[in-house]
């Protein structure tokens, strides 16, 4: 009984110490899940809190990628962008040369957009590839086709993808490796083709609108004469005296404006061309303007001693403006001499034609042709200014004198042999703006640069053979309300060129890059002038009326809003934007870049060419298009 009693309680004891010990390893092992299950709490909070960073520093990188896209759009600036948000930052920038990974881009117009954002330690980056031109630009030729033509086989090539909206023929471009995609039969249709580009046009016709509100002169130049021992001297020339089919035909004309016209010691010789055998002249003399012509010897018309005209209605110090005409044969007749003042004809007498004649022709000097008085052998000086000095080898009409008398001419009409409308201000040179020739003359002893006439109805101005440097004008924008031809010359930039009529550039003119060429009438660029300076340094051009590119080459970008678009002979590097309804490559012509026209294209030339290519990049210029994003270029990274 004592034994039971003992191992009784020794079991009791050793129960309660299990129980004991039970207990506390039970509490152990919550103790423990409660401070790993705290952890874990601890953790997936703070996954949550930085997945929730995570998400806003994403919206903020989309945030600073839509602040560069409405950044660029506005005024295609590429500098860098930064903001701030919700205690984060954004910084965005521009690369055009490569992607995110150093990888240079397919295009050099593509711009490579990445944003990186930052919260707290937590960055996210986003990249966008964009370009300044639209989708439809994608393809090398998009034909909306609103004319609902069949696009046939072309004569020359298109290479690359081309959309056209509507039938094309099924053996197109089968020998030139095309793709063709149509929404008609012979190609395929697409799921979603892009629109034909919406162009704003708010600041081209804000800039005609300046245009046409501009004086309707230009800065009119002209030479001044002291009356002393100033003069121009041009050389002897087939086209003026010395041709071999002699001169049946003549008109002179000229503006001048004498200090005082009633002077007797001397002739004040306006023009002179010849000698006391044979010549022309205008001069004033005692208060008269005095138009002449004679050709004496007995063996040719016998027009001796030769006939003057004159009239005393001139001022002093007053601009006019002076014609002589003359239609003759082998034999003098009446009426073939005829002189205008101010466009009206003041009168008319004999005459014949001139026999080849050597002697001076000279401007402001006379120096030994004969006047109504007989004598010829003394120097006789002009005091006063001179201007717009035209030599014809055509008796121009009464008509044709006065409405072309204060017009500056484009010096390509027909009959004009020389032509010095003084538009150098500078230098000792005289140069003769008739296009077919080179009939420059010589200023000699000081004849200085003035004033011209205020023309009124100058219907164009013209450079020739000069510099143009659009810094020089107000807002770097040269504005013309009326036509304009630049022949020969080099325009420099940035700035603008906006004509309210016609604009005509020729003769191996060189506009450099980042110019606008904005026109409301005619565009015609010929004679191989290059416009743009490579696709880094392009111009924008956008005509409103007929547009015609000859043997020229343009890099930029060409808008072309008239009835009718052709290039002739003629490369583009950039891109075209046509409305017009007539649309031609001939020749060889052939355009590296894109083509979007509402309307087909008609290649009359077996090697004109489309080609999916390069096109400007247009940095920091407002062309009017909206940007697009590139498809597929969207990445988180």
């Amino acid at each position: 009984m004592i034994r039971l009693k003992t191992l009784s309680k020794k079991l009791g004891s050793e129960s309660g110490a299990l129980l004991m010990a039970s207990t506390m390893g039970i509490f152990i092992l919550l103790s423990l899940f409660a401070f790993y299950l705290s952890r874990l709490v601890i953790q997936e909070s703070r996954n949550a809190s930085f997945h929730a960073l995570d998400i806003k520093a994403r919206n903020l990188a989309l945030t600073g990628i839509e602040h560069a896209m409405q950044s660029y759009k506005m005024s295609r600036n590429i500098s860098n962008i930064t903001g701030n948000f919700n205690n984060g930052s954004y910084s965005v920038s521009f690369d055009t040369q490569n992607n995110e990974t150093g990888a240079p881009l397919p295009y050099s117009q593509y711009i490579t957009v990445k944003s990186t954002a930052t919260i707290n330690d937590v960055e996210r980056n986003l990249r966008l590839i964009i370009s300044p031109m639209p989708e439809a630009f994608c393809f090398s030729f998009y034909g909306d086709n609103s004319d609902s033509e069949t696009f046939t086989e072309p004569n020359g090539t298109i290479n690359g993808d081309m959309f056209y909206n509507g039938n094309i023929e099924s053996n197109s471009g089968t020998n030139s490796g095309v793709t063709y995609t149509s929404t008609g039969t012979g190609g395929t249709l697409l799921s979603s083709p892009p629109s034909f580009p919406t162009l704003d046009i708010t600041e081209y016709e804000a800039l005609l609108t300046s245009a046409a509100s501009a004086p309707s002169t230009y800065n009119n130049y002209a030479l001044g004469f002291d009356g002393s021992n100033d003069y121009v001297r041009i050389n002897n020339s087939s086209d003026i005296n010395t041709g071999s089919n002699n001169h049946t035909q003549k008109t002179i004309e000229a503006w001048f404006k004498v200090e005082n016209k009633n002077i007797t010691s001397r002739k004040q010789t306006i023009y002179e061309q010849g000698g006391t055998i044979r010549g022309l002249n205008i001069y004033v003399y005692d208060g008269h303007l005095y138009v002449g012509g004679w050709n004496e010897p007995n063996g040719e018309s016998a027009w001796a001693p030769g006939t003057w005209l004159s009239t005393s209605n001139i001022q002093s110090n007053t601009w006019h403006h002076v014609a002589l005409t003359l239609n003759g044969g082998n034999s003098v007749t009446n009426n073939a001499f005829k002189g205008y003042l101010d466009g009206t004809q003041f009168g008319s007498g004999q005459g014949s034609k001139l026999w080849n004649h050597s002697g001076d022709v000279s401007i402001g000097r006379n120096k030994d042709t004969k006047f109504h008085s007989g004598d010829y052998n003394t120097a006789k000086y002009f005091a006063g200014m001179i201007d717009e000095v035209r030599l014809w080898n055509v008796e121009r009409t009464a008509s044709q004198i006065a409405v072309k008398k204060d017009t500056v001419l484009a010096g390509n009409e027909s009959g004009l042999t020389a032509y010095y409308n003084f538009q150098e201000n500078t230098g000792s040179i005289a140069n003769d703006t008739q296009t077919q020739s080179n009939n420059d003359g010589t200023i000699n002893n000081g004849a200085f640069w003035t004033d011209g006439p205020p023309l009124p109805k100058m219907g164009s101005s013209t450079f020739t053979n000069t510099t143009i440097n659009l810094s020089s004008y107000s807002n770097s924008q040269l504005l013309t309300n009326s036509n304009l031809n630049i022949s020969g010359s080099i325009v420099n930039g940035p700035g603008f060129i906006v004509v309210n009529g016609n604009l005509s550039i020729s003769s191996n003119t060189t506009i450099n890059g980042n110019i606008f060429l904005i026109c409301n009438g005619n565009l015609t660029i010929s004679d191989c002038s290059e416009i743009g300076t490579e696709l880094g340094s392009a111009v924008v051009i956008y005509s409103k009326g007929v547009a015609d590119f000859n043997n020229s080459t343009i890099y930029g970008l060409i808008i072309s809003k008239g009835n009718s678009l052709e290039l002739d002979g003629s490369k583009v590097y950039g891109t075209i934007l046509n409305y017009g309804s007539s649309f031609s490559l001939v020749g060889d012509s052939d355009i590296t870049g894109s083509v979007i026209s509402k309307y087909s294209v008609d290649f009359q030339g077996n090697s004109a060419s489309i080609t999916k290519g390069n096109m400007p990049t247009f940095l920091g210029l407002n062309i009017g298009l909206d940007p697009m994003v590139v498809p597929g270029s969207y990445l988180e990274y």
